[in-house]
């Protein structure tokens, strides 16, 4: 980066999506077991972590054609026709991507520099810089 420390930026991402993730963490762990596949809710509480954490992984990734979620997730949540996940996904499972996501935030940031941070990236018919993405 151009700054005059080029970590600022970099730490400031980290704290940041950090904190985010240490929020859904929590969430995640303290939704009750009625509530997290209630389907009187809309979106169910499983769907509402999972979505964010499925956009998280693509947008951390080069794009969308370079994308694939870690098993036993799928790309069922890229279907135009918006086709619902066949399964609720478990609290474990959930965590399990959330860690992913922390893993794959902090190569990213690692590695931005001028170049990555203009760079393009392309996700359906949104196209962002690279730190777009990470803002």
């Amino acid at each position: 980066m151009t700054t005059s420390d080029p970590t600022l930026l970099q730490t400031a991402l980290c704290s940041q999506l950090g904190a985010a993730a240490e929020m859904l963490e929590s969430a995640i762990q303290a939704c009750p077991e009625p509530l997290w596949s209630d389907w009187g809710r809309n979106p169910e509480f499983w769907y509402t972590a999972f979505h964010t954490l499925f956009w998280l992984d693509l947008y951390l990734s080069p794009g969308q054609d370079d994308f694939a979620p870690p098993a036993p997730f799928t790309l069922d949540e890229l279907d135009p026709a918006g086709v619902l996940q066949k399964r609720v996904y478990t609290q474990s499972e959930l965590l399990f991507y959330l860690e992913h996501g922390r893993r794959k935030a902090r190569r990213v940031i690692s590695s931005l520099d001028d170049d990555r941070a203009s760079q393009r990236r392309r996700f359906g018919k949104n196209e962002f810089s690279g730190l777009e993405v990470l803002l």
